[in-house]
């Protein structure tokens, strides 16, 4: 078949939520984010799926070759669905009999695993070892591991085992061993494999490769059960063989037996950081294995496809089980008398480096990127590692290459959020033209000025303040020249008074002032020394067809609190009334009320 359309894992449009978990866990940060949006970088990717599984909203899917399995299955040929191993632990809680009934309903022919595959290329790599003396071999059976491999250490690509993986030798045998145009479908726990099988060299051994997880799918897993007479059957059943030359995935036992493990001549590796770690210090000459044992995962039974309804525990327990059978078995067989008797196959297979391209930004441009980020210099970066990236450096180098932004760093947004809380609280308090105190606020802070008042007897005096003829001034010379005012006049009011006085724009053009700790007359001087500055001032008038200055003048009113004023409430009242009387009789006056 021709291979599968479409990169292995895609990015559904509005999928994204912004958690960035897939950022955090992609070991090779081949994961960008665009308009606060992830999405792959197929270039860098090495399939390890870590980023399907931490999206939580299905932000990260793999490409579903099940139609092109349906498509096998109807098309008339033989189909033979090749199992990797690891199917007990996947497919827990069928037994093989179930499940080679489920696919036979399926409409498989047949259904072989992997394990002598496995046995087969663990022969191969033992001749491979037996040659071993001064140059490193690297295991080749993991798709990711390669992938790392010819992506990032290109240097290293001849050092791979020229050795076919264990279900493409099995697919050989397979389609040896079948009549002819029989096809292949693998099934693995690895969302790599998917892709693998399109290698030229494999010479279309396997026809179409899914993951455990749409073999489900396809079954119906779990509901699809035998029926209970087809369970209980007798039918007299072949020998098993028996594992006795590989390890997980084809790794020969007898390397690790008959190798001095303290010598670190082998090096068996487990996992992103270790195999990165490892095969960079072997490139930099600081290590120098003989043979190394390295997967992605911590064994092909914790690939991505297993499932995640055991844990990795329970998992390798059901793997280690031998198959339980309800009829008669044979002894099992060991495979090495079996392999002898099998066709020729062609194990051999080679490497292409496939490095990934990285631009080269100057100390300059980073830095000044780090700038943009709110680090004033290197030594103030946090390397805290939330953006997903290990250091501030590489972040501002996936930002300049537009592969993040600086909303990925989580110091830099928990800042942002507090100055906008901030911002927020202040317009929640302030007035937006003047930058006084708002309505809200005046009043708040007289009643709680009262309140002390009540209780310590301080002085407390209360100004009301209004603009003389604003009205007509806003109207003849526009409102761009009337906030001007209104800004002028804020700027009066704080130069004028204490920091512990409270100025607020009480409403339009009116203001107020509180004086806590002040008398009738310290706030009668306090209100004259405002009315005056605010009748020396020269506001220019904002028109760009007028030229000229305005000026303004205002009325006070002045209250204290006492006999006539025995509440907050009263107070304002007791100086407003001051206020209009002020105005009453001329404006551009201070009135006080009478007590």
């Amino acid at each position: 078949m021709t291979p599968a359309e479409g990169f292995l894992i895609g990015n559904p449009p509005d999928s994204c939520r912004e958690c960035w978990g897939c950022v955090r866990v992609c070991p090779v940060q081949a994961i960008r984010v665009v308009d606060r949006r992830s999405e792959v970088i197929p270039e860098r990717c090495v399939k390890c799926g870590e980023c399907v599984d931490a999206c939580g909203s299905s932000g990260h899917v793999v490409r579903d070759d099940l139609p092109r399995v349906r498509a096998l299955l109807d098309s008339g040929r033989l189909v033979v669905a090749v199992l990797a191993t690891e199917f007990r632990a996947a497919m827990h809680p069928m037994s093989p009999g179930e499940l080679e009934w489920a696919l036979d309903e399926a409409g498989f022919h047949g259904t072989e695993t992997t394990l002598l595959g496995e046995e087969i290329v663990a022969a191969a790599y033992e001749l491979l070892h037996a040659d071993v003396r001064d140059s490193v071999v690297l295991r080749s059976t993991c798709p990711v591991a390669v992938a790392w491999v010819t992506h990032y250490h290109p240097a290293l690509v001849d050092s791979l085992a020229p050795v076919v993986p264990p279900y493409i030798a099995q697919a050989l045998l397979v389609k040896a061993l079948y009549p002819a145009d029989t096809a292949v479908v693998y099934v693995s726990p690895c969302y790599a494999r998917k892709d693998e099988i399109d290698d030229p060299l494999f010479e279309g051994a396997v026809d179409v490769a899914i993951d455990f997880n749409e073999l489900k799918r396809l079954i119906a897993w779990p509901e699809a059960r035998m029926p209970v007479e087809e369970r209980t059957s007798t039918g007299v059943r072949g020998p098993q063989l028996a594992k006795r030359i590989s390890l997980t995935d084809g790794f020969p036992r007898q390397t690790l037996a008959e190798r001095d493990m303290t010598a670190r001549d082998v090096v068996t590796m487990r996992g992103p950081a270790s195999i990165g770690e490892l095969l960079g210090a072997i490139e930099r000459g600081e290590t120098g294995p003989l043979i190394v044992d390295m997967l992605y995962c911590d064994g092909c039974v914790d690939g991505p496809a297993t499932g995640s309804e055991l844990s990795v525990y329970a998992k390798r327990r059901l793997f280690a089980t031998p198959a339980g059978r309800s009829v008669p078995a044979f002894a099992p067989v060991d495979t090495r008398s079996v392999i002898g008797y099998l066709p020729a196959l062609n194990l051999g297979r080679t490497f292409t480096p496939s490095s990934v391209l990285t631009r080269v930004f100057s100390d300059d441009e980073i830095d000044t990127c780090l700038a943009e980020g709110e680090f004033l210099d290197r030594a103030q970066v946090l390397d805290c590692g939330a953006c997903g990236y290990d250091t501030c450096v590489e972040h501002a180098i996936a930002v300049l290459a537009g592969d993040s932004s600086w909303d990925m760093c989580f110091p830099l947004e928990h800042k942002r959020l507090q100055r906008n809380n901030a911002a927020l609280e202040e317009s929640a308090t302030l007035d937006s033209v003047t930058g006084l105190w708002n309505h809200r606020v005046f009043s708040e802070r007289l009643a709680t000025e009262f309140a002390r008042y009540q209780r310590y007897g301080a002085p407390l005096t209360l100004l009301m303040i209004d603009l003389d003829g604003f009205k007509e001034v806003n109207d003849g010379y526009g409102h761009t020249t009337g906030d001007a005012i209104l800004q002028r006049v804020g700027v009066v009011m704080r130069e004028a008074v204490r920091e512990t006085d409270i100025p607020a724009r009480y409403g339009g053009d009116e203001f107020a002032l509180i004086l806590p700790g002040v008398g009738k007359t310290a706030g009668y001087a306090v209100a004259e020394k405002l009315r005056a500055a605010v009748a020396s001032e020269r506001i220019a008038v904002v028109d760009p067809d007028r030229n000229g200055e305005v000026s303004i003048t205002i009325s006070v009113g002045l209250a204290s609190a006492g006999p006539s004023a025995p509440d907050a409430e009263r107070l304002l009242v007791v100086a407003d009334r001051a206020l209009y009387r002020s105005k009453e009789l001329g404006r551009d006056r201070v009135m006080i009320a009478p007590d």
